[in-house]
């Protein structure tokens, strides 16, 4: 495979939901989506890979957009299994320390946090694309939950848009291990370039001379 070449200029990093409702390893061992998410993504290594990630971005001041769920106390929500099941407790609810992103991954001041509290992916209801064209990028370096759900719906949705995608497959992560295997193995490498934290860190890094 030919080494992933980046144009950092180009490029920002989307950081999907590492919200710490589904994702806090406090999480682990808790009934739920939350619970098996955040067992999910520590398994994995999520969060230390996309510390390297991030820090590798700032570098080169490639942008760090956080596409996040924020719902509203008794909001109406759409009638499906997925809806039903992670309603049984509240969760994502603004204003409580869950809707917050992991303090590992926190953003700064010169990030952008998009919310929405309609739809299943952030490509919907979030502000995703306005910032990303008024910053000129059209490389979207994808990570976060769940694999199959919000992000494959972004890339989905971005591809459409005439974006170009990265998705950073170790960065990720679903439950069960199963669905994450077969977006990233079925459907992602359709529409969009898979690889690894390492290798977005390389591509990022400065060229000599």
């Amino acid at each position: 495979m030919a080494d992933l070449v980046l144009d950092a200029g180009r490029a920002a990093v989307c950081i999907v939901e590492m919200q710490n409702d589904i994702v806090h390893e406090s999480n682990i061992g808790k009934r739920g989506i939350g619970g098996v998410l955040a067992e999910q993504v520590q398994k994995r290594g999520v969060i230390p890979k996309l510390q390297t990630v991030i820090a590798a971005a700032r570098a080169r001041g490639v942008p760090i957009l956080y596409v996040n769920f924020c719902g509203k106390p008794g909001f109406p929500r759409p009638n499906t299994l997925i809806h039903r099941r992670s309603q049984r407790r509240p969760m994502l609810v603004e204003g409580t320390w869950g809707v917050e992103t992991h303090a590992a991954l926190a953003p700064q001041p010169e990030d952008f946090v998009l919310e929405r509290t309609v739809g299943v992916d952030g490509s919907y209801g979030t502000q995703l694309y306005p910032v990303l064209r008024m910053l000129g990028r059209t490389t979207m370096l994808m990570s976060g939950v769940s694999t199959n759900l919000a992000v494959e719906g972004i890339v989905r949705a971005s591809v459409n848009r005439g974006f170009d995608v990265v998705v950073m497959e170790d960065c990720c992560a679903s439950y069960p291990d199963e669905w994450h295997r077969f977006s990233i193995e079925n459907i992602m490498p359709l529409l969009a370039t898979v690889t690894t934290a390492a290798e977005v860190i390389r591509a990022l890094a400065p060229t000599a001379g």
